[in-house]
């Protein structure tokens, strides 16, 4: 199914919860609203923060079909 755009609306984007957590081997995080699905080890605060990031971006890609 095709997403339809609507472009004189204003659209607000919004992240589902994410759990990080520092670790001895680095830095993983999850969707808070899913189960032991860990992601990780990343090296630092701003890795983890960058795959938060880019998962929104797919998330936008999915929805609205922006392109990539």
């Amino acid at each position: 199914m095709d997403a339809v755009v609507v472009r004189n609306r204003k659209r607000v984007y919004a992240l589902a919860g994410y759990t990080v957590i520092s670790r001895p081997s680095g830095w993983y995080f999850r969707r808070t609203d899913y189960d032991d699905d860990w992601r990780g080890p990343y090296a630092s605060e701003t890795s983890v923060c960058l795959m938060i990031a880019r998962a929104l971006k797919k998330e936008l890609v999915k929805r609205d079909g922006l392109p990539i």
